[in-house]
């Protein structure tokens, strides 16, 4: 049986609010009290390694999931956790993989039951109050999480693997800053989802250095964007004609196929300073035509599986064993489009 709260109270003979207070605080409640959950989490636990799942396993199965959102990234991150599954194998993990719809707080509560079947889950998280809970339900079951792309650092997640979003977008603001040069007009910030850590972070890290370095240029920002081409391409037309002005776009997140098309078949292309993520084969293409000026890009491939090693550092209780290298934003431009 999982050692969830409700089976724990069931276990102990309390009632779920006194395992959560345990929990939380064992000085919280008596002596006894505490010691009857803790007897009843230890017996869960013995359960389970008699299930096959003691201590130090010699196979593990990691569970990924991601948010069922609108990204083209998402699904790159999709395609890349199942290219991986021979690399696992080889490191004797056994892999799963999901999208789930956090915006329901009772559906998150039904599925973290239903994942402390796993050994360890690597994240995707959105910034909802409850998917803090979901990771603390499964911190709890003996389940460790590892964020990834994007965090929740005030989580109790066992470790974030990826690059330090704030940094990438104080990279993006001094690159626009540097290409605008002494040119005074607006840039834009678009931020497909506000729920992901990763994109406030970036949003965040831009503005900082437009404030700090470059008064010559007045910052908009526009949370909640269109992800989709169609729907980023007729935002992008309505935010032109809104800014006579604009001198510069940043997209925090996917849209930027839509913005760069749109522009370029307006002819106004060269007009603004375009900035974005994620180096695919059509984001290459629109570099070498000079569609899109900047891309900021990260080791997919590579934080996916340096999360699922992460993961099973801490299964085997070895923190320091395994170094996880500091993970890199990459810059790519017309010149290295192809590189």
């Amino acid at each position: 049986m999982p050692a969830t709260r409700k089976t724990i109270a069931r276990r102990a003979g309390v009632s779920v609010a006194t395992v959560d207070r345990v929990l939380r605080d064992p000085q919280a409640v008596r002596p006894q009290t505490a010691a009857r959950v803790q007897l009843a989490l230890a017996s869960l636990r013995d359960e389970r390694a008699s299930r096959g799942r003691p201590a130090k396993l010699t196979s593990f199965r990691i569970a990924f999931v991601l948010p069922q959102i609108h990204s083209r990234f998402l699904d790159q991150v999709e395609r890349d956790i199942a290219l991986s599954a021979s690399f696992f194998r080889e490191h004797r993990v056994t892999s799963s993989f999901y999208r789930r719809d956090f915006t329901s707080q009772r559906g998150t509560s039904t599925f973290a039951e239903q994942m402390t079947d796993y050994d360890a889950l690597v994240l995707v998280p959105l910034d909802y109050p409850w998917v803090d809970r979901f990771i603390e339900d499964l911190n709890d079951s003996g389940v460790p999480v590892v964020t990834v792309f994007s965090d929740l650092p005030g989580s109790r997640r066992a470790a974030y693997i990826g690059v330090d979003s704030r940094i990438a977008g104080r990279t993006a603001g001094l690159l626009m800053g540097r290409f605008l040069g002494e040119r005074i007009g607006t840039v834009a910030v678009l931020s497909g989802s506000s729920r992901l850590h990763d994109q406030v972070e970036r949003r965040t890290g831009f503005s900082q250095v437009l404030e700090e370095d470059f008064r010559n240029l007045r910052l908009v920002a526009e949370p909640d964007f269109a992800e989709d081409d169609d729907g980023a391409g007729l935002a992008i037309q309505g935010l032109v004609a809104s800014q006579p002005d604009l001198a510069g776009v940043y997209v925090t997140g996917g849209g930027i196929l839509g913005i760069a098309a749109a522009l370029q078949e307006s002819g106004d292309n060269t007009r603004f300073v375009l900035i974005g993520h994620g180096c695919t084969a059509e984001t290459r293409k629109q570099l070498a035509e000079h569609a899109i000026d900047v891309i900021l890009d990260q080791d997919t491939r590579g934080i996916v599986h340096w999360a699922g090693l992460a993961a099973v550092n801490f299964l085997n209780d070895v923190r320091g064993a395994l170094p996880i290298p500091t993970q890199e934003t990459r810059i790519y431009l017309r010149e290295n489009a192809h590189a």
